[in-house]
Formats: C-alpha cells, structure tokens, sequence
C-alpha cells in the first residue's frame, strides 16, 4: 500500500513538471478584463482567468508578453497606466496568480521584455515622450526609471534586442506623430538609463508598431495608413539606419513578428478594401526586406483602426502556426483565427470571452 501510494505521488510530481514546462499561449481579453491560455499541441482554450482583478474593466487590457522562462505573463491596463504581472507557471490547466501591479507615470500600451527576463520597457499610445523600464526580481516587479526621451519625441511603441558587439540592450521606438523610429542603448548602470543613440525619419510612413529581427539585424516599422513598411538595419555597433520602404499589397498595417531564425516576417494589414491578411515577408539581409507572392486572408475581417504597438499576432513554438487577435478594438470580434503556415491558410479559429488584443507564447528550450 504504502508502495502504491508513494508511485502515485511520483505520477503526481511527474504531471506537475510536464504542465510547468508546456508551452501555452496567453492572450489578453480587453474588454472583460481577463487573460486566457492556448494549449498549441489541442488548440484549446481555457477559461477565462482573473476577470476584474487585472484594474478597471474601462481601463482596457492591451498588450501581452511572457517572460523567457515561461512563468510570468505580463499585461497593461491602458486607462489604468498599469501593468499586472500574472504567475503562469502552473500551466495550461492551472489558475494563474496575480503577483504585482506597477502604475506608471502614462497611459500604459506597449511592453517589450528583454532575453534574460530582468528587463520591461513600456510604452504610452498617445503623446506621450516617457519610457517606463520595469524590474523583475524575485517573484516581483517594480519601476526602475521613467526616461524622459526628449522634447518632441512620442514613444508609440517599443521592441528590444541584445546587441552581442557592444553587450548592451538597444531598445527601438516609433513615433507615428512625428514619423520617425528612435534607437536608445540601454545603460548597464541598473538604473534603466535609456541613452539616444540614432533617429530615423520614415515618412511618409506613420509607424503603429515596430519589431526586430532575433540576429539584432534588421528593423521592420509597420505603417498604421499607407501601402507600405518601411526597412531599417543595424551595423555592428547597434547603430540604426534606414534601408528602404517596401511596397506593401495591402494598406493599414498594425503587427509584425518575426520567425526565430529572422528569414521571415508576417505583416499584419487590416485595411478597408483588403480586409484583414496577413502578408509574408522575406528578410534577404540586414534592412533587405522584400514582398513574398503570399498573402493570407483572416476571417472574419477585423476593424481598420490599430492599436500602438500591441502584438496582435504571433507564432507558436513550432512555428507552424500563426495565431491572430485583433489589431483594434472598434469591430473587434470575440476570436482567435488560427493560420497554418505549412499551406499558408487559415484553417481554425478559437472561441475567446471576450475581444482579444495581446497574445504571446512560451518557448521550450531545447
């Protein structure tokens, strides 16, 4: 007996560490104030979690990012300028835990999370010229500085890379009011220090969201009106340049995500006439982006506004799948559609309780 109960308690530990290290995907609900979990291997969804505990339902819940080791979600309440950081650890078929809240000195939109998981940089959706770098330090989050960028200069949205060369973060922002793109280092002082380092002026081009590739290489500005994105590259001390604007098939881009090995990138477009597609890039080279012939209808068709900066797509660990929410929340609809990338078509779509805006996935290392 006590043979048999000491096996079941293995089997218990055992399903317990499988569920830790699964990947899952988590997805923000905006209007109902709650967050819920993907299961990649079933395309499930959960229930939905933490449902008026995530700040004022009017506040609005926006962007999602998880951590490197896959443990913490975290989510912003616009109206509320918060963030909420969510223990996930537990899995899909576990509650998750709130475990902190910062309030920030703006409206809080955009985050971006560094590769070692220490770092948050946040950022406003309106006229807003502050950045907000976030600590993480044992199982809590707190504000570490609030950067002033500089008269005139609007921080729309965020990413962040490490740079190898000069073993520093470069953190990229868009400025859709002005029309340009932003490259800050970050200092290694513990302090949040955002230093100036380039400007690019993109106009015609009115960035809404920003994103760089995984080699630190090659800058996609996603353009929230025109026909088009604009390319901008890294040399190897992280200075920023401007390549090229791509023609795009679609207007009103409003997301773009890059695979791991930043060959590909997929632009989401939510324009009047084109409906909501999602339009494949190829990345030849640093700042060398091109036009693929593939483009992939998403239905049904979302609003045609864009929110700044929240990831409205992304790729599950495999990168088969491609998993879009929605780049706005006027005409927003209650679901996830799922993209095959293997035939390049939507082929599913997930029920959600709610609008869905920010979605990211775990990873598993290999």
């Amino acid at each position: 007996m006590k043979r048999l109960i000491f096996l079941m308690f293995l089997m218990f530990v055992c399903v317990l560490a499988v569920s830790a290290d699964e990947a899952i995907g988590v997805f923000a609900n905006s209007n109902t104030n709650s967050i819920q979990f993907i299961d990649p291997l079933t395309m499930e969804t959960s229930v939905n979690y933490l449902g008026g505990e995530l700040g004022s339902y009017g506040g609005g819940l926006f962007d999602m990012v998880i951590t490197p080791d896959g443990k913490t979600a975290i989510v912003s309440n616009f109206g509320d300028s918060r963030i909420f950081c969510i223990d996930i650890s537990g899995g899909f078929n576990t509650r998750p835990v709130l475990k902190c809240s910062i309030r920030l000195p703006f409206f809080a939109e955009d985050i971006a999370i560094t590769k070692d998981g220490k770092y948050a940089v946040v950022t406003d959706g309106g006229f807003s010229n502050r950045a907000a770098v976030i600590g993480f330090y044992n199982g809590h989050c707190y504000l570490i500085k609030s950067n002033n960028l500089g008269a005139n200069k609007y921080a729309n949205a965020v990413d962040i890379i490490w740079c190898d060369n000069i073993q520093r973060y470069c953190v990229v922002f868009a400025d859709y009011f002005q029309g340009k793109v932003y490259a800050y280092t970050m200092q290694d002082d513990g302090e949040g220090t955002l230093v100036f380092n380039k400007s690019a002026h993109v106009l015609p081009c009115r960035p809404v969201n920003v994103a760089i590739s995984p080699d630190a290489k090659t800058v996609i500005a996603v353009d929230a009106g025109g026909p088009f994105c604009v390319a901008l590259s890294f040399d190897n001390q992280c200075v920023m340049y401007k390549s090229k604007i791509v023609q795009m098939p679609f207007r009103s881009g409003q997301s773009c995500v890059f695979n791991k090995a930043g060959t590909k990138a997929y632009y989401l477009s939510n324009s009047r006439l084109g409906g909501t597609q999602v339009v494949v890039l190829n990345v030849n080279g640093p700042g060398d982006v091109s036009v693929s012939s593939t483009n992939i209808k998403v239905t049904p068709t979302r609003g045609t506004s864009q929110l700044f900066g929240v990831d409205t797509i992304a790729l599950d660990p495999s990168e088969q799948y491609l998993y879009v929410t929605n780049p706005t929340l006027s005409g927003g609809k209650g679901r996830v559609s799922v993209i095959d990338l293997n035939v390049n078509a939507q082929v599913h779509y997930l029920d959600a309780k709610g609008i869905p805006t920010g979605i990211a996935f775990t990873t598993i290392e290999e």
